[in-house]
């Protein structure tokens, strides 16, 4: 049962993987006296894995999705309960997490109930965190209404959606959709059969292509490199071969050479799983449908070892970036994401089977290509900084999202920031230090919105191992 003589009153801000894996945790340990969570948009329904649709599927595989750190089978058995057999390495509809999220969640809120600690959700948005004299704090909400707290959690999640200069002017204009989610709806509202541009080549962009193609629709994906991410068939957790952490720890991160060494590394890990080298697990084709079909290939065939050290190497950046200073941090990424970025967030081979098929059908054209300009009259017209111009009937921007942003002062931390921003300090237990402040806030951060101390954490269990961390300190302290 809860300590009658614990007065701690938690705030988590966000109902996501972060939140819900806080809330079970902290729950679990009966640490706490009360926890309040902010969301309006209610239990598990962030951008990542609210979406309806089955071809969406998560790009990690269901060992990595478990809401219980120790406990990585956790998501397994939950899909098994609903008769849903899959193994450990299967890439299942997003929306599986949704609900796994909101099943776990409404356990542990009966949990709570019986063991004395009180809880509510606020369907609000949380505007700013505001430090008492006694050194409590109190969560301000967009209703009017605010919540006390000894303790915060901020689990946001990501921003507003990132759209390139050409886009910005047509935000709101008919066809033109700055963000594919909620999914369905931008479905709903394209004319049969429409030919769409997708401005962008990652995930969110291969979710659009993926709906827009098999809804009848031709897409043509644009981006600067007209790369699209790399195929994988796992995500698995445990490393099938020793690293040398020590060397890896002694990387600089503010080399020129940080991406070759780090390269290094991984090539020779990679070969240890199977005995291949690593250019024999990887394609370097420049054409977008050439090398999808030949990683595709390599996928079918079991030769992507490189999937097996990726989790750990992950970790190990994590921990090393984590060290490092903010400068030093955006240099080592900007050094190293652009070559590295589409296997961290590679898609499922199914994925990458079906966009071969558009493809081959003729539905799907990728290329690296920039809308410099767009204007619209019965179509949309786009001109190239090629120079060539093309028409479309609608417009999906997928170029991702930006960071939460924040702004700082003596006393307060704003979690919509429409002031000149005033980033605070984040240091490597992911707690919040204020400007002036001679010690840190007891308000804590945590998943994507941990970025300005763990700029790599996108991943479920990464997430829910912070929320673990956060929830231990809160026991200890």
């Amino acid at each position: 049962m809860f300590d009658p003589m614990c007065k701690r009153e938690v705030v988590i801000i966000g109902a996501g993987v972060a939140g819900i894996a806080a809330f079970v945790s902290a729950v679990r340990s009966r640490s706490v006296s009360r926890i309040d969570i902010v969301d309006p948009r209610g239990i598990g329904n962030g951008v990542a894995f609210a979406t309806t649709e089955p071809e969406l599927l998560c790009n990690t595989s269901v060992e990595t999705m478990s809401l219980l750190d120790d406990d990585p089978y956790d998501f397994l058995r939950y899909l098994r309960a609903q008769a849903i057999d899959v193994s450990p390495d299967a890439f299942v509809p997003r929306f599986h997490v949704s609900r796994y999220l909101a099943d776990r969640y409404a356990d542990h809120r009966m949990l709570a109930r019986d063991a004395g600690v009180r809880h509510r959700h606020c369907m609000a948005t949380a505007r700013t965190i505001e430090k008492q004299p006694t050194g409590r704090y109190r969560v301000l909400l967009d209703d009017g209404t605010s919540l006390e707290a000894s303790d915060v959690l901020i689990c946001t999640g990501s921003g507003a959606p990132f759209l390139p200069d050409a886009l910005r002017p047509h935000i709101g204009a008919p066809t033109f959709f700055e963000c594919l989610y909620p999914e369905r709806r931008v479905m709903e509202y394209l004319a049969m059969p429409s030919r769409v541009l997708i401005v962008g080549s990652r995930l969110s962009a291969v979710d659009a292509a993926l709906l827009a193609c098999g809804a009848g629709h031709s897409v043509v994906m644009a981006s600067p490199s007209g790369r699209l991410p790399a195929v994988r068939t796992a995500t698995p957790r445990e490393c099938p071969v020793a690293i040398d952490e020590a060397a890896f720890a002694r990387l600089d991160l503010s080399s020129p050479l940080l991406y070759w060494r780090l390269l290094r590394q991984v090539a020779r890990s990679a070969e240890a799983v199977g005995g291949r080298p690593l250019r024999d697990q990887i394609d370097r084709s420049t054409n977008a449908a050439e090398r999808l079909a030949r990683e595709a290939g390599l996928a079918r065939h079991g030769a992507t070892d490189w999937q097996n050290v990726l989790v750990r190497y992950m970790d190990l950046a994590e921990q090393l970036l984590r060290r490092g200073t903010p400068e030093t941090r955006t240099r080592a990424l900007a050094n190293c994401a652009t070559a590295v970025g589409r296997y961290l967030f590679a898609m499922p081979l199914g994925t990458a089977e079906k966009l071969l098929a558009y493809m081959n059908d003729g539905r799907l054209q990728v290329m690296p290509a920039v809308p410099e300009r767009l204007r619209r009259d019965e179509l949309w017209r786009v001109h190239w900084s090629s120079g060539a111009f093309d028409s479309f009937d609608a417009v999906i921007c997928a170029t991702g999202f930006h960071r939460q942003r924040f702004h700082a002062t003596y006393n307060s931390l704003a979690l919509t920031a429409d002031t000149p921003l005033v980033a605070p300090r984040v240091s490597p237990d992911l707690r919040v230090w204020l400007p002036q402040a001679g010690e840190p806030e007891r308000i804590w951060t945590a998943g994507v919105a941990s970025y300005l101390a763990a700029p790599m954490v996108n991943a479920v269990y990464q997430s829910v191992r912070q929320a673990n961390q956060i929830t231990a300190a809160w026991r200890s302290s």
